[in-house]
């Protein structure tokens, strides 16, 4: 979906800008969670799922964690985009990564960032009924069907990536300093 180009869309992610905004109100922070899923459909090629997409979540997870990159660990399913990662920063904040871009073609765009912090966690994520107890959601190419034990319909993420671009197009793209360093910390870890 997005380029390899040393710029940064995600940055104008309005929750990734409510996390930032907010950072200091709930404390320290101590880990980062993102949830990046797409239909196979609409799935990127790898180089730009690879050093597109998962080097600019990386940025935002090190600028939440106002720390440089101190170690990362990529699994990824070979010759698919879907991966698991895990980065540690300086200042000592984990984030966690599951990027998956082989669903279902019934299957919504869904996005999720999750900051969790000593006294409390911001994120988009709904609280009931998705990817919790409360509710399941079943996905094939003929459907999405789901599953809730409470009348609370969930909340599916739908054009955030429309409103990137149009911001971008309005703003212009952000800048991402050390976006080289980000690119080559996942070579390496995708090569081992």
């Amino acid at each position: 979906m997005f380029r390899q180009t040393g710029k940064n869309l995600l940055f104008l992610w309005s929750v990734f800008c409510s996390i930032q905004k907010h950072k200091g109100e709930c404390g320290e922070l101590c880990s980062l969670r993102f949830t990046w899923q797409r239909p196979a459909k609409a799935a990127s090629s790898e180089q730009d799922f690879l050093y597109g997409t998962f080097v600019q979540l990386l940025g935002l997870a090190r600028e939440l964690a106002d720390a440089g990159l101190k170690k990362l660990h990529v699994e990824k399913e070979p010759g698919r985009n879907n991966l698991f990662a895990l980065a540690a920063f300086d200042s000592g904040v984990v984030a966690e990564f599951e990027l998956n871009e082989t669903l279902p073609g019934s299957m919504p765009d869904t996005f999720f960032i999750k900051a969790n912090f000593t006294h409390g966690h911001l994120t988009n994520q709904p609280i009931v009924g998705y990817f919790n107890v409360e509710g399941s959601i079943f996905a094939d190419e003929s459907g999405l069907r789901q599953f809730t034990v409470d009348s609370c319909d969930p909340e599916i993420a739908g054009s955030m990536l429309e409103n990137i671009m149009t911001l971008c197009r309005l703003k212009g793209t952000p800048e991402m300093s050390g976006w080289e360093q980000l690119t080559e910390a996942v070579r390496k870890a995708v090569e081992q």
